[in-house]
Parts: structure tokens; sequence; C-alpha cells
């Protein structure tokens, strides 16, 4: 009787094609089919599959079929919020200035702190450390931009719509968000056509691919020490935050100013009167410029002009 040869697999340097091949069955020594094996049942280590976790999540691109998940999930939860601060009011009777406790944000996330206006100051800090308050500033101007869309003309609401296009996605806006070329290309089609603008879905698509670079800053943010601070000075689960409180938090968005400030008069001062030196320091002087802005219009939203500093930066 001849003895069958076993068929083997192999896999070409040259190519991913997968060859068959026959071997003796000597070929394989049992040291190497027993390492073969432990590597076929070796589970992936956790190292291995944070990694792919990770890297998944880089280069996944928005599902068209489910971008709008992302917000009307959001939607919901704001809902719920306005539902029990109406009936607070209706208690009280009269409107209750409650904001989202700490326990709550710990609880739901980045949809908890998008609602705050306390912990939001911290959030929007951390995020102008990081070079990425404009996905914030345009998340909260298109939430604006909603509200007003049941008591708006179609010819106010487009307004509004170029403002925030202008601000936040044209090719010359400076504050300008990171889309994708085809969510950019709707909007700017939308508002250059007389007929198909419609404020209801124009601005779905960058929102919510918006709202995920805010899902990936804000895990960063929970690992950082401004978020610990947030947590100290807010407490756990307040939801009437006093004065002190909120001019702590406001205290800390014009500490981020007051620093670019002294770093920009101290390059003033150490330089040599080069063309590059000058130039970076009116590059950093724009950005200053903007950044004050930002801040001032946060606050104002939030808080009232009352809750600026005395003294201007």
């Amino acid at each position: 009787m001849s003895k069958v040869r076993r068929a083997s697999v192999h896999s070409s340097s040259s190519s991913s094609d997968i060859i068959l091949s026959t071997r003796t069955r000597k070929s394989i020594s049992k040291s190497r089919r027993s390492s073969l094996a432990e590597e076929a049942i070796k589970p992936p280590s956790r190292r291995a599959s944070l990694a792919a976790a990770i890297t998944s999540l880089a280069t996944a691109t928005i599902d068209e079929e489910h971008t709008p998940l992302v917000v009307d999930l959001h939607d919901l939860y704001k809902k719920k919020i306005v539902k029990s601060s109406q009936k607070l009011n209706c208690f009280f009777g009269e409107p209750t200035p409650v904001d989202v406790c700490i326990s709550e944000i710990k609880k739901e996330g980045l949809k908890a702190i998008l609602e705050s206006k306390v912990p939001l100051c911290y959030f929007l800090y951390y995020l102008l450390d990081e070079f990425s308050s404009e996905n914030l500033l345009f998340f909260l101007e298109v939430e604006r931009f909603d509200e007003h869309r049941r008591i708006s003309t179609a010819g106010e609401l487009k307004t509004m719509a170029e403002r925030i296009y202008g601000t936040y996605i044209s090719n010359s806006a400076q504050l300008q968000i990171n889309l994708d070329d085809k969510v950019k290309r709707n909007i700017t089609n939308q508002l250059l056509a007389i007929s198909d603008f419609n404020a209801n879905t124009i601005f779905v698509e960058a929102k919510a691919s918006v709202y995920i670079l805010l899902e990936s800053s804000y895990i960063r943010f929970l690992g950082t020490n401004i978020y610990q601070e947030m947590i100290r000075h807010c407490g756990e689960f307040t939801i009437h935050y006093d004065e002190r409180t909120i001019k702590s938090a406001v205290s800390y968005l014009f500490g981020h100013l007051k620093q670019q400030k002294e770093s920009i008069n101290a390059q003033s001062n150490g330089t040599k009167d080069s063309n590059l030196s000058e130039s970076l320091i009116a590059v950093n002087s724009h950005y200053y410029n903007l950044t004050r802005s930002i801040i001032e219009r946060f606050v104002i939203n939030m808080f009232g002009k009352a809750h600026l500093p005395l003294k201007h930066l």
C-alpha cells in the first residue's frame, strides 16, 4: 500500500496566493507541529486587541446610512434634559438655572457635557490646548441653528447657514473644521442653489462627523489634570453652580489666554529683528486674538457679559 502524502499550506513571498503542495510526513517535526498548534489556539494579546481597535477607529469612515444616528442619540438626550428642566420649573413656579452634574457626565459622557455650561468650560479649555476648539464651537453653532429652525424664516436661516459656512467650512474659514470633501461639497451646493437649501438637513452629516471627533477628544480629556480639576471644583452631584464656581471655570479659560499672551511677549523681547521671528510673532498674535474672541463669545453665550473679566487681557 502506498503512503498517502499530506497537503500543506505555503504562503508565497511574492504574492498572497495560497499554494497547496505535498510533503512527506517527516517534513514537519513534532516540535514544529506543537508550535503551530499553539499559534492556532493562542488568543490575541490584550495589547494587540487594543491596537487593532484603535486602528479600526482611526481608519473608520462614516457610513452615510447611519450618519444621522449619532446626532439622533444626542438629540434624544437633549430632549430628556429639557423635559427634566421643565419639570423643575413647574415645581418651583419659575425658571430654575440648573446645570448638568458631574455624576451625570460620568454616566452619559460627551452628550451630557455638551448640555452643560460650567463643566463645558473645562472641556473647552482642553480643546484649546489640543488646538481643536473649532469642533466644539461648530457643534454649538449648529445646535443654535437647529433651535432657530422653528422660529426663523427660510431667508434668515440661509443667512445663518452662510455665516456658519464662512466661519467653519469654507476654504478660507478661520476656524475650519476637518470634513470629508463630499460632505463639504453637499453643503456648498445647497447654499449656492436657489431652491435646494434645506435647513433640516444641511448640517446633519457635518454635525455627525464633528461629534465623532469630539468623542475622540473627550476620551483623551478624561485622562487629564483639567478633568480632575473640573470634578474638584464642580462636585459630583451639584446641579446649581454658584457664582464662585462659575467664576473659577471662566478663569481657567482666560488663564489659557494669559499664557498665550505671556508667550508672545517673551518672543517679542527675545527677537533679533529677524523676518522669520517677526512673522512667527504675527501669526501667534493673530491666533491669540482669535482665541480671545472664541473665549469671550463662549462666556457671553453661556453666562452673559457680566461674567467677562473686568480687565481684558
